[in-house]
């Protein structure tokens, strides 16, 4: 008896399932060159604040068991040294302490539109760096922040470009998830889908690197492209505040109160930086990465404390006090962006981590490194997923077969 193994044919695709796949394919195709840079220039600004930390070392200083220096005083040591340098006119503008084992700095505004920012021992006075324009490395993440924001193109043009790209990436990340989705689950498909055949030919590996690669990353994916769309267009973050808050996002035109310029007779304030320093000290005492006191430079202007805990870099994580430049009477606003960080509610809370979540320092060095690691397999995407196509349209090895002179079947 004659047993024929006849093989049954392949399940047709639905149309979802191929406009699905074709959209993946061209979106991708269309967007790959800007989303490599986007996702590669990313990876490389997480970590800003390290190399700074290492390649600034008058950032750094040996703590000490000692209280830190007024703010009065580090101001009057920075302008006897500019004085010094013969640089007169100088207005300075706030003093920004770091946590223990870093410098202290004051900035000031020089005629000319000029500045300077002197870092100092917060504990001697010493002066440490008198510093005028960014450094080299600093420069180097402007360049890789405007590539990253702008595609290095003017401002106008560039974000909504990049904005663009980022929602077509957001779409290819879907597209692809349904094209990675296998049809029929077997030991076989698992296998594909979920493990990388590292001892496969080049092709097939590349194929596994884009897929497998792909898919453990797309949710981080998603986290950092939506975080950034956000800061691309209104419309779209409005949405994301939404979703998370079910309120209409308020639009904030005010973001410090005004001090009161009514007031004709003027109490005399001796070094009033010093008084509220103490006052944000006896609030907080040591507990904070990063402590910025503004000055107020024009009549209607605050003075402003911000203090930002942590390592002191990231953004949602902090406390803000006015205080009226004539009588230090604390002042707050009135609106959503006064608010503080405890007593919103959790969506507000997740849509104001969101510079944090999309630059990874949510949770320092561990998110640092995953979104590095993220942004590294996004850039790679757009190669993988283009050697694809270009192997299945072009690279097939073309065989002839030939009988008695004639061709027969050309492959």
């Amino acid at each position: 008896m004659l047993t024929v193994n006849v093989q049954k044919p392949a399940k047709k695709k639905s149309v979802f399932r191929k406009v699905s796949e074709w959209l993946h394919l061209w979106l991708g195709l269309f967007s790959g060159i800007i989303v490599f840079v986007v996702c590669l220039t990313g990876g490389l600004w997480v970590f800003r604040y390290e190399v700074f930390y290492f390649t600034e070392p008058y950032q750094r200083v040996e703590a000490q068991q000692k209280p830190y220096l007024l703010p009065s005083e580090l101001i009057s040591k920075s302008q006897a040294y500019l004085k010094s340098q013969k640089d007169t006119g100088a207005v300075s503008g706030g003093v920004t302490y770091g946590k223990a084992g870093k410098s202290a700095s004051c900035n000031f505004d020089l005629p000319g539109e000029k500045f300077a920012l002197i870092f100092l021992n917060p504990y001697t006075g010493e002066i440490l760096k008198d510093k005028r324009e960014p450094a080299a490395a600093e420069k180097f993440f402007i360049f890789v922040r405007a590539g990253h924001r702008f595609f290095w193109l003017p401002q106008k043009i560039g974000s909504p470009v990049v904005g663009a790209a980022c929602i077509i990436f957001l779409i290819t990340l879907i597209t692809g998830l349904i094209w990675w989705y296998p049809q029929k689950w077997t030991k076989k498909t698992r296998d594909k889908s979920f493990k990388i055949k590292w001892n496969a030919n080049w092709k097939r590996l590349n194929i596994d690197l884009h897929n497998v690669f792909g898919f453990y990353a797309i949710l981080f994916m998603i986290a950092l492209t939506v975080t950034g769309i956000v800061f691309t267009f209104e419309w779209f973050g409005n949405g994301v505040y939404k979703t998370l808050t079910w309120k209409t996002r308020e639009i904030v035109k005010q973001y410090a109160p005004y001090s009161d310029t009514t007031i004709t007779k003027k109490p005399l304030l001796i070094k009033p930086e010093d008084k509220i320093w103490k006052i944000a000290m006896q609030k907080h005492g040591e507990n904070f990465g990063r402590m910025v006191i503004g000055l107020p430079e024009k009549a209607k202007e605050t003075y402003e404390v911000d203090v930002f805990f942590g390592d002191g870099t990231l953004i949602y994580d902090r406390a803000s006090y006015f205080y009226d430049q004539y009588t230090l009477k604390p002042l707050k606003l009135n609106n959503d962006a006064g608010k503080p960080y405890q007593q919103l509610s959790t969506g507000e809370k997740v849509f104001k981590m969101n510079f944090d979540i999309h630059t990874g320092q949510i949770l320092g060095l561990p998110t640092k490194i995953l979104a590095f690691i993220v942004c590294i397999i996004g850039a790679s995407l757009p190669i993988t997923g283009f050697i694809i196509w270009y192997n299945r349209k072009w690279g097939k090895k073309r065989v002839t077969v030939m009988k008695r002179g004639k061709v027969l079947v050309k492959v």
